[in-house]
């Protein structure tokens, strides 16, 4: 007996399902119902284009829409295999146009492609990323949203100067998933936004390491390990600065690997970094551009001084896969098209959209299928 490409994909998102919280009945069809929907529609995915193509009512579509989900848990489900190779969490903020003042959380935010501040809607993106397969799964997204917290400030804002600031508001939003994510991975890799003393204390006392990027012109200094003079005072800790066009090779180390068939030298130590005022190891690369005069060198480090210099340039590498789920989700499952101005609606819509790429990825063709099988 065939089995239809439409049940097989039921059957998928059932089975993820039941790794999440006791879920009601009808909650789980709505949900499968949706899911299909997403990875179907053609037209915007909004509550009434939805009705429209579907037997559930608008009224339900908005009722739902407001409802908490475990988006993490259920989302795990399509990277059990990927949990024994060499994995991180990364996160990055994407922008979401949207015209009008009166959607919830609406404000001016950097959009990467525009390289400007752009009117709109921001998320928070928190995804599993495969250094072994170049590839990444969704977790979470979060809106970014303008709530003013009072009283006194948790443990892990405490180096914080406005604990009301987009950068403590990402720091919360991983605090409030800490517990799941732990679970997976300890790692959290970010690009060089997030490579800020008050950020990196902030995830090291939630229990994570961070591997991210320095700016080019970032202070760094030699741990000393010469002889103790035997004079009193405090014991000298580190040398001279780290020139890092000049580098001392009796400290650090090289290695050549090859990356998308070129060779790469990677130059490693563990250093002291001025503006985080910890010990990191640092990986530099010389990043060949043609047609530049000068060429640049580009500094990458990780709070976990044991991880070799290979793992901590792999993973960097990998965190970009994370642009190619909003890439997809805002061109095939409808990032951008939620219309609601509940403060909760458009949080659902945008993690159905990101996982509904888990989705298909995991069903290869599954879109096609569907489309085909509703004809």
């Amino acid at each position: 007996m065939e089995i239809r490409p439409l049940d097989q994909l039921t059957k998928i998102i059932n089975d993820a399902l039941n790794g999440t919280a006791k879920l009601h009945k009808s909650f789980k069809t709505f949900f499968v119902t949706t899911s299909i929907l997403f990875l179907s529609m053609t037209k915007r995915k909004n509550f009434t284009q939805m009705a429209l193509f579907s037997d559930c009512s608008e009224s339900r579509f908005r009722q739902n829409f407001q409802k908490k989900f475990d988006w993490v848990r259920y989302n795990l489900a399509f990277c059990r295999e990927k949990l024994r190779h060499r994995i991180a969490i990364a996160i990055d903020p994407s922008y979401i146009p949207k015209s009008g003042k009166h959607t919830p959380g609406t404000g001016y935010f950097w959009s990467g492609c525009e390289s400007a501040a752009k009117w709109g809607l921001e998320i928070l993106g928190i995804a599993l990323v495969d250094a072994d397969d170049r590839d990444a799964v969704h977790l979470r997204a979060v809106q970014t949203v303008d709530i003013v917290s009072k009283g006194r400030p948790p443990k892990y804002l405490a180096g914080m100067d406005n604990p009301n600031s987009l950068l403590a508001w990402y720091l919360k939003v991983i605090a409030s998933q800490k517990d799941a994510l732990l679970e997976v991975c300890k790692t959290i890799v970010a690009d060089a936004y997030f490579s800020k003393k008050p950020f990196v204390d902030g995830l090291i006392d939630l229990g994570f390491n961070i591997i991210s990027r320095f700016r080019s012109d970032v202070r760094l200094r030699y741990l000393y390990d010469g002889p103790k003079t035997g004079k009193r005072g405090r014991p000298k800790v580190y040398g001279d600065r780290v020139d890092i066009r000049n580098l001392d090779m009796n400290v650090f180390v090289s290695e050549d690997i090859t990356s998308d068939d070129k060779l790469v030298t990677l130059y490693s130590s563990v250093v002291w970094s001025v503006g985080l005022k910890r010990k990191v190891k640092v990986v530099i690369v010389d990043c060949l551009e043609p047609g530049k005069k000068t060429q640049e060198r580009k500094v990458f480090f990780s709070t976990e001084t044991s991880m070799s210099a290979k793992d901590i340039m792999d993973i960097y590498r990998s965190r970009f896969q994370i642009e190619y789920l909003y890439r997809d989700a805002k061109q095939f499952t409808g990032l951008t098209h939620c219309q609601s101005r509940k403060r909760e609606s458009p949080d659902f819509a945008f993690n159905m959209s990101l996982s509904s790429i888990n989705v298909a990825r995991f069903f290869p063709g599954a879109a096609a299928c569907i489309f085909l099988s509703l004809m």
